[in-house]
């Protein structure tokens, strides 16, 4: 390792920690070997300035991608979770939209955590919600090409779900909770106290809309496996059929369903394309 590497090394290891730096005697002489300092701040203290803007940089922007999951805790659970992610889960990435990509990772490994389903059930609905965010763009169901397609095409084709459509099963209703916790902190500009909610099992649909506004829709089983399937490229009979495989006691409802859920998923912009005769692979 060069010279310049070592510094390097030695400068980013501590950055990242959560104490201040100049209460370590060890590291203050290891700053003064290092670092030159100046008239106004000792070499322990200028890394101290960086240690500072390293934390308040990526908690500010873990508390933007995840402001619900800090509102189910609070301040001091919040801070302890986020400092806790941070020490063991260095960034990655030089974006920090990267930032909070292992956050529902983290938060599922941390059993101790207070309403822990919930909070994880929040980090990864929260995590979705970023990715659809920047989604690919994508025109929606070209209407009159649909009316030129061969009969047998939703039979045989591949049903073409949007980039910015994800499917989540939840075991907390924490997308109307989230909601409510950014809706309240808004309006009181402080701490959101909105209770904790029972537990209720939903299958949601998240997904991006025209108007670049995130959304979520819960749907049934029976809907849910469909959207699933035509998601791993099953053309709109075989997807039907894994559902009701999937769903058995649904299968009067999706029958009689099916029709008008796919124009409403096409109005909705869920659905974007039909392929007659999809390239296999």
């Amino acid at each position: 390792m060069t010279r310049l590497a070592e510094l390097q090394h030695w400068v980013v290891k501590h950055l990242q920690s959560p104490r201040g730096l100049a209460r370590s005697e060890a590291i203050s002489a290891e700053a003064k070997d290092r670092l030159t300092g100046n008239d106004r701040l000792r070499p322990v203290e200028q890394l101290e300035v960086y240690r500072q803007q390293f934390w308040l940089r990526h908690t500010a922007s873990l508390v933007e991608d995840f402001p619900g999951v800090g509102g189910i805790l609070g301040q001091a659970e919040w801070e302890k979770l986020v400092e806790a992610y941070l020490e063991a889960r260095s960034p990655e990435s030089w974006t920090l939209r990267e930032l909070g990509r292992r956050f529902p990772e983290h938060v599922a490994a941390s059993h101790a955590l207070p309403h822990h389903l919930l909070c994880s059930d929040m980090a990864r609905l929260e995590w979705r919600f970023i990715e659809l965010f920047d989604a690919a763009d994508c025109p929606p169901l070209d209407l009159a090409k649909l009316a030129t397609l061969p009969p047998t095409a939703l039979e045989t084709g591949q049903v073409v779900l949007s980039p910015a459509l994800a499917l989540l099963e939840v075991n907390y209703p924490v997308a109307d909770l989230r909601q409510r916790l950014i809706a309240t902190r808004s309006a009181s500009k402080g701490s959101a106290d909105v209770g904790i909610p029972d537990p209720e099992p939903q299958l949601l649909v998240l997904y991006r809309a025209g108007d670049r506004r995130l959304y979520h829709r819960p749907v049934g089983p029976d809907a849910f496996a469909l959207l699933g399937g035509l998601r791993r490229g099953l053309s709109l009979v075989a997807a039907c059929e894994q559902a009701l495989e999937q769903a058995p006691e649904h299968a009067e409802r999706l029958q009689r369903n099916v029709g008008g859920w796919f124009q409403d998923w096409a109005k909705r912009g869920w659905i974007v394309d039909v392929v007659p005769n999809p390239t296999p692979g």
